[in-house]
């Protein structure tokens, strides 16, 4: 299991895909390998985290990303892990 904190979509969507369906690209080291790894993003892990730890390591962090961005990063993890 991969856990990313990354807020761009299109690098956050090669990377996810590329640990779990190998490197779309051809390009680098992963190339046609799928490792078949599930990728999160930490916002997805909110609930597991211990309200303590997330007030102080994620909570300033998430107040600078949109509730939209959030949605949109949630939803294509979720594609990409096929759920």
């Amino acid at each position: 299991m991969l856990v990313f904190g990354l807020n761009q979509i299109f690098n956050l969507r090669v990377m996810a895909t590329t640990f779990k369906d190998g490197d779309p690209s051809y390009a680098g080291a992963l190339g046609g390998i799928a490792l078949g790894l599930k990728s999160y993003h930490i916002f997805e892990l909110k609930d597991e985290i211990p309200e303590a730890v997330w007030e102080q390591e994620m909570a300033f962090k998430e107040l600078e990303v949109e509730d939209e961005l959030v949605e949109q990063i949630c939803s294509m993890m979720r594609e990409i892990r096929g759920e």
